[in-house]
């Protein structure tokens, strides 16, 4: 599988950093959060780096929210940045959270209006950080995205999957199966605590998912991006940790069977 770090836009002093990682193989691509207003005194400095990328677009912390129909405004301002990164930067893909507290059809209707075929969905929890119901965590709400033929791609968070099945009170396999059923362009690991309805980010083997499980529904071929955190922020150490941690589980996984 391709690895993937993941940087916010505006950290630009772990450019060198992350230069050498790839040239140490240990990372293939970047999944770069836009923070609103930086395109102009970033992206020099990001096409300076010789490395594929992904771009995140804000979600509700940076102030976008797409099932809330008075955010509109303020939505497609930050999306055009996102989209500005992405033109930049030549990702063909631009994730989007569904947004919280509102409807899912005004999610599907805000990104109708976009008509922008690098968009893919990620799923969220049912309940986020700050107690804010979000949308886009079932897979029944992302089979009528995909119906809608607004949606042309999705993202997997195996963590947002967990804290979803924890407030369902099932399985979490059977949350993941669901989300599979639409070939994810993209997933998203860290660890966290299978109980919790909210998400974690736990750097790998710090909680108690079985990750081994999460990785072996991975194609190979496919981009994981690594949502774990770095301690300190201006260094990517914790990050090598993380990526040892998962190449040593895929061993396992492999040699084990760890789904049979």
């Amino acid at each position: 599988m391709k690895i993937g770090l993941k940087l916010y836009s505006t950290n630009v002093g772990l450019i060198p950093e992350a230069l050498e990682l790839k040239k140490r193989e240990l990372l293939e691509y970047i999944e770069l959060y836009v923070i609103p207003g930086s395109y102009e005194t970033t992206i020099d400095k990001w096409r300076s780096l010789d490395i594929p990328y992904v771009i995140h677009a804000p979600h509700s912390y940076h102030g976008i929210n797409f099932a809330q129909a008075d955010k509109w405004e303020t939505n497609s301002k930050n999306i055009y940045e996102a989209q500005r990164f992405a033109d930049s930067l030549c990702s063909d893909i631009i994730i989007v959270h569904g947004g919280n507290n509102g409807k899912f059809d005004e999610t599907l209707r805000q990104l109708g209006l976009l008509k922008e075929k690098r968009i893919v969905l990620e799923n969220k929890p049912k309940t986020g950080i700050l107690g804010e119901q979000c949308v886009g965590w079932s897979p029944l709400e992302f089979w009528s995205a995909i119906d809608s033929g607004i949606i042309h791609g999705t993202v997997l968070d195996f963590g947002h999957a967990s804290c979803a099945a924890a407030s369902m009170r099932v399985d979490v396999r059977g949350v993941i199966q669901g989300f599979m059923e639409f070939n994810p362009k993209i997933y998203h690991l860290a660890d966290g605590d299978v109980l919790s309805e909210k998400d974690m980010h736990l750097n790998l083997g710090k909680g108690n998912f079985n990750l081994a499980e999460f990785i072996a529904v991975i194609p190979p071929d496919a981009y994981l991006t690594l949502e774990t955190p770095r301690k300190p922020s201006s260094d990517l150490k914790d990050f090598v940790e993380d990526v040892h941690f998962l190449r040593r589980i895929s061993i396992q996984e492999k040699v084990y069977g760890w789904m049979d």
